[in-house]
């Protein structure tokens, strides 16, 4: 069955033959009506095989600013959820007390969502030896940071943990409580995280799955204490999809274009999974140069890792030859007047004309001499006149180079 801790009044399930039938179907309905929440809007459930929903923890979660949703599911009693209904929660948390309605239905429906992207924290007594932990692909695939083990049950607190973990974030030693644990071995290919005070591992991560070695339902009383709900909530932010912003400073400049789909436009992004790498490619338009990416990534270019959400911005300087060009016609050379958008550097070149370069400290009018040489200089002294065509890159401070052209009418007086 599944409730939403929101809810008021609770839903009363009928327990007759007609009335379970409702509630499956009410319960696959409410599944699959579910949109997709954008990260910084988190839709969680919690699914414990017990009828009384783990409320305590769920009220925890809820009351974090970035989750919208909590929802809860009675594994129990009830065939557990497939993946599909799984698919629109941006994490899952399984709580095993007794033996699942089914277990390899729940083990093969956790390992797909987890495949799809999802974010799974699994709690006592999914890491017990005793015959009520998933399995399935969960099982076979080794999706579980923990190996299985005996259920100890020994109160202890919160001991040692890597700081530096995202996962802990928030958290304090010994501001955890437990009575109901079991004591596991670290499964390969996992990080221990946590430890608890007796020395026993606590927490573990593999992939996108948290393990924590406590019954942290509501089935057995006060049991757990402590904020156990910050670090199911920190492995969502952490682990869940990542969120890339990208802002295109000047949308007539140019687009920007990258893993994801992502393709600007003026403002735009797209949902990553975890430590996934992103490249993001600039291209202006003509009249503009790429001045260069801020934010996530610096300079003319852009590959990042989605360890957690960010933003990035794509900047583009436009440039533009003067309507007049001043012309020595002592000396058969001209000089060109280039607006430029930003600080970067100039670069007038050509067959016909020496190459001549200049830096330009802000945005503005910068001035560029127009010198011939070899064939436009045998023409100006022979017929007092020549045309060339000028070259001109713009590289900005920080981006990437952009060219125009044009044609220059160089005259000589004899």
């Amino acid at each position: 069955m599944l409730s939403d801790v929101s809810e008021r009044p609770k839903a009363v399930w009928v327990q007759s033959a007609v009335g379970l039938v409702a509630a499956l179907i009410a319960f696959c309905c409410l599944f699959g009506s579910e949109a997709k929440a954008a990260p910084g809007a988190y839709q969680v459930l919690i699914a414990e095989t017990s009828e009384e929903p783990a409320k305590k923890l769920g009220d925890q979660v809820a009351a974090f600013p970035d989750v919208a949703k909590v929802d809860f599911a009675d594994t129990e009693n009830n065939p557990p959820p497939s993946s599909a209904q799984l698919a629109p929660y941006d994490l899952v948390v399984s709580i095993g007390d007794s033996t699942y309605f089914d277990n390899e239905a729940w083990g093969n429906a956790l390992a797909a969502y987890v495949d799809g992207g999802g974010v799974v924290v699994s709690t006592t007594y999914d890491t017990w030896d005793g015959g009520g932990a998933p399995t399935g692909r969960w099982e076979t695939g080794g999706y579980a940071p923990f190996l299985l083990g005996d259920n100890d049950n020994e109160f202890t607190t919160l001991g040692s943990f890597d700081a530096a973990s995202p996962l802990m974030s928030g958290v304090i030693p010994g501001s955890l409580e437990t009575e109901l644990n079991t004591t596991n071995a670290l499964a390969s290919g996992a990080t221990l995280v946590a430890s608890w005070a007796d020395g026993r591992p606590a927490i573990a991560l593999k992939g996108r799955v948290v393990n924590i070695s406590a019954y942290i339902g509501d089935g057995y009383g006060e049991v757990w204490n402590g904020n156990f709900g910050q670090i199911v909530v920190n492995a969502v932010r952490m682990l869940g999809k990542q969120r890339l912003a990208v802002v295109n400073s000047n949308p007539s400049g140019g687009t920007v274009a990258g893993s994801g789909g992502i393709s600007c436009g003026a403002v735009c992004g797209a949902d990553f999974l975890y430590q996934t790498p992103v490249t993001l490619t600039a291209t202006a338009n003509k009249g503009f140069a790429f001045s260069g990416f801020t934010g996530a990534c610096t300079g003319a270019s852009c590959a990042l890792t989605m360890d957690g959400p960010k933003s990035v911005t794509a900047n583009f300087a436009s440039f533009k030859f003067g309507k007049k060009v001043k012309r020595n016609k002592k000396k058969g050379t001209a000089v060109l007047t280039v607006n430029v958008g930003g600080p970067g550097t100039l670069v007038v070149s050509g067959k016909k004309i020496k190459k001549r370069s200049k830096a330009a400290k802000a945005a503005g009018n910068v001035k560029l001499p127009v010198v011939p040489k070899g064939k436009a200089l045998k023409a100006l002294k022979a017929n007092g006149k020549a045309k060339v065509r000028v070259q001109l890159v713009y590289t900005p401070t920080g981006g990437s180079a952009s060219m125009l052209t044009r044609k220059v009418q160089l005259k000589l007086n004899a």
